[in-house]
């Protein structure tokens, strides 16, 4: 049996709606056990309003009690770590967090991705612990180089050492482990217009040294940097030459990949001591209590996880 820690997300957003619509489909995943971690309370008016049972064969619940919604959040992930570290669980599955109420209870982390990486050294001491997004859908697998960053920062972001290299040495060392492919090939984007031709220095002073170096070392294909505006014209999620696309920026990469993957998008945070997967989307508070938020990337995120594991 996969055991999996699923943590419900801020009790202020969909978490709740999501996690009982993805509960009620547990038959799906008949080798699975459930930690189900988070705000009960919320789960369980949530699950009655939309007359849902929630399931108890396979299932444990965790109840996390604190004063503000960021904070039930944060200490929902430090459960599942301590399950995770105890070999309770074998991987993490998460639903979305706020980033305001993050902030709002104390904890000035820009997401979930910089949280794992901390609850890694904290539980699993790897004190170098350094998590990566990958997003996946079908045979689609995007990496961003930067993350939660204004547009303006990127330059100097890219421009930091190793800011490129150790993204895509963690992504070569995933699909050695993970996926079985030992030399991976992998396109990146240009960050600027024209793959640079009309403007810009990204390209040659921190992004094709490294290219060249990877592969004059024969641990991967490396091949770019394409222009962004033209590499995703006919791409086929089902078909596409590469293992993986790369992405310099955070709207560069998950444009495209979210228009083609829809609600089926999965997050996975390579680099950790642990499997963790993710809904691709946020906590969604405008639509809240209306029935209408969609299960279908919590349980896209469930089914990686368990693949992952096996």
């Amino acid at each position: 049996m996969t055991k999996l820690a699923l943590t419900i997300g801020d009790p202020t957003g969909i978490g709740a709606e999501i996690t009982a619509k993805a509960l009620a489909r547990i038959g799906a995943f008949p080798d699975t056990t459930f930690a189900v971690i988070g705000a009960l309370d919320g789960l369980m008016k949530t699950a009655a309003d939309l007359k849902i049972t929630l399931p108890q064969a396979n299932v444990t619940y965790h109840d996390i009690l604190a004063d503000k919604p960021g904070a039930v959040a944060y200490q929902a992930l430090v459960h599942a770590a301590t399950m995770l570290a105890a070999g309770e669980a074998d991987a993490l599955v998460t639903g979305p967090i706020s980033k305001k109420n993050l902030a709002d209870a104390g904890h000035a982390y820009p997401g979930h991705t910089e949280i794992l990486e901390n609850l890694a050294q904290r539980f699993f001491n790897v004190p170098d612990a350094r998590a990566e997004m990958l997003f996946i859908y079908k045979k689609f697998r995007l990496l961003l180089l930067t993350r939660h960053i204004a547009l303006a920062d990127i330059p100097a972001a890219l421009a930091k050492p190793s800011a490129v290299s150790r993204p895509l040495k963690t992504l070569i060392r995933f699909f050695r482990d993970h996926a079985k492919i030992d030399e991976p090939r992998i396109a990146i984007l240009a960050p600027n217009p024209h793959g640079g031709e009309v403007g810009g220095e990204e390209e040659k002073k921190y992004i094709m040294p490294v290219i060249h170096a990877v592969n004059g070392v024969g641990a991967s294909r490396l091949e770019g940097c394409f222009a962004a505006d033209a590499f995703f014209r006919d791409f086929d999620a089902s078909t596409t030459p590469y293992d993986a696309v790369v992405a310099t920026y955070h709207d560069q990469g998950l444009i495209p990949f979210k228009l083609l993957a829809g609600y089926e998008a999965v997050n996975v945070t390579i680099g950790l001591p642990f499997i963790r997967t993710s809904v691709s989307h946020g906590t969604a508070e405008d639509i809240v209590g209306k029935g209408i938020a969609r299960e279908d990337s919590l349980v896209a995120a469930i089914q990686a996880a368990t693949e992952l594991v096996k």
